[in-house]
């Protein structure tokens, strides 16, 4: 939930600070006065501005590059590992409550006669398996014991993964609208042909040779 929170908190500033962004930059031509004349210096499309765009807030940027197409998936890959995160981390702190309960659970329980160790309160692992604790062998202790520490270091490593995972997609969320940018000016003429003739190649030592050559319009 904490993350969730965070995320909620980071997504409102942003939106905050893009709107500002986009009120201060929203013109799109420059007026220059020369000679009693106006003429209209449009700007051309910014990877800069597209790139910080999507630093901003993931997504961003592609709506400026006007893939909109690129949006559901983008997001669907941050929901799904912040899912992925918020299971972990819940699994994961079930877990390392059970084997420190546990672990303070078996020291009570194999005291020495003469301790006065007091029987903890802490009884999290009793909801992990449904044994009685009380009356079970040292050997199923043991073995609960490490399926407890195997779980939890199991879902760390999950959770640590999918942190990774959300710092990825947001590093791609930003290469991928710096690249659309860079590529939303480049002009290819709808003229694209391509032709293909005979050709003769008259070479004084092999003698002629017929062949073909290709020439692409674009």
């Amino acid at each position: 939930m904490k993350v969730v929170r965070i995320l909620r908190f980071w997504i409102t500033v942003s939106l905050v600070f893009t709107a500002c962004l986009l009120i201060t930059n929203n013109t799109y031509a420059k007026r220059k006065v020369k000679k009693d004349s106006i003429s209209i210096v449009e700007r051309k499309h910014s990877p800069h501005k597209a790139t910080m765009y999507s630093l901003v807030l993931p997504g961003l940027g592609q709506i400026y590059n006007k893939k909109y197409w690129k949006l559901p998936i983008l997001y669907a890959g941050i929901g799904a590992t912040i899912y992925a995160i918020n299971w972990n981390t819940k699994n994961y702190n079930k877990y390392k409550n059970g084997y420190k309960d546990f672990t303070l659970f078996m020291e009570y329980k194999y005291r020495p006669e003469d301790s006065t160790l007091e029987k903890p309160t802490g009884t999290s692992y009793e909801k992990l398996y449904t044994t009685n604790f009380d009356e079970s062998s040292e050997s199923f202790d043991s073995w609960f014991k490490t399926q407890l520490q195997n779980k939890k270091d199991s879902y760390k490593h999950d959770r640590d993964l999918s942190y990774i995972i959300l710092v990825g997609v947001y590093v791609l969320n930003l290469v991928d609208a710096a690249i659309d940018a860079h590529f939303n000016d480049f002009n290819i003429s709808e003229d694209l042909t391509v032709n293909v003739n005979p050709t003769i190649k008259r070479s004084f030592i092999s003698g002629n040779t017929i062949g073909l050559t290709c020439t692409i319009n674009f």
